[in-house]
C-alpha cells in the first residue's frame, strides 16, 4: 500500500483479514485512480451538451434581437 487511505484500512483491519484479503487490497488501490478517471470524464462529458445548447440558445437571442430591431426599422417607414 502506498497512499495513507489504503494504509489505513490495512491497519484498521485484524492480522488474518489483512493477509487474507491483501491482493483485493492492492487492486483496490490500483484500480482507483481509473474510477476517479472515469467520474471525471463522465462529468466533462456531462457538460458538453449543455454548453453546446446554452450556445445554441445565446445564437438564437442575437437572431432574435436582430430581427425584431429590424422590424421595428421596417415599421417606422412610411
Amino acid at each position: 500500500m502506498t497512499t495513507p487511505f489504503w494504509k489505513g484500512v490495512v491497519a484498521s483491519l485484524p492480522p488474518e483479514v489483512q493477509r487474507r484479503y491483501a491482493g483485493d487490497l492492492a487492486a483496490a488501490e490500483r484500480f482507483e485512480p481509473m474510477l476517479d478517471l472515469a467520474i471525471e470524464i463522465a462529468g466533462f462529458a456531462k457538460r458538453v451538451p449543455e454548453r453546446c445548447c446554452r450556445a445554441v440558445a445565446q445564437g438564437l437571442r442575437v437572431s432574435a434581437a436582430l430581427l425584431d430591431a429590424a422590424a421595428r426599422r421596417l415599421a417606422l417607414r412610411p
